[in-house]
């Protein structure tokens, strides 16, 4: 009975890779001695540690996809459109992460 079918069960798949690859990037870089570009963030991650940012980070994406699923119930494709939007977004963490992931390796093993 409460059980419904999402409305961009493919979309929401890449999302919660992207976030999941945002949480364990930001973890190994944080860990080698990188620094956390987001200050709420940094924040959260100075007092929970990488389950605290685990929290935080799904948490966030289970409000998005609520509002996504809120929206693409009214209107199917402005869901679809804030969807790919939300991807793209949680795509730039993850990029940037991957870039400066070697450069933070080579550092951490200069010491």
């Amino acid at each position: 009975m409460l059980r419904q079918n999402v409305h961009y069960p493919h979309r929401e798949k890449v999302l919660l890779f992207l976030a999941s690859m945002d949480v364990m990037l930001t973890h190994t870089i944080l860990n080698l001695g990188g620094v956390e570009a987001n200050p709420l963030a940094a924040r959260v991650f100075e007092q929970g540690g990488t389950f605290g940012m685990s929290i935080y980070k799904f948490a966030l994406l289970t409000l998005f996809v609520v509002i996504l699923e809120y929206i693409g119930s009214k209107h199917f494709e402005s869901g679809r459109r804030l969807a790919s939007a939300g991807i793209a977004i949680s795509l730039f963490p993850v990029v940037v992460g991957l870039m400066t992931l070697p450069w933070v390796v080579c550092i951490a093993m200069q010491l």
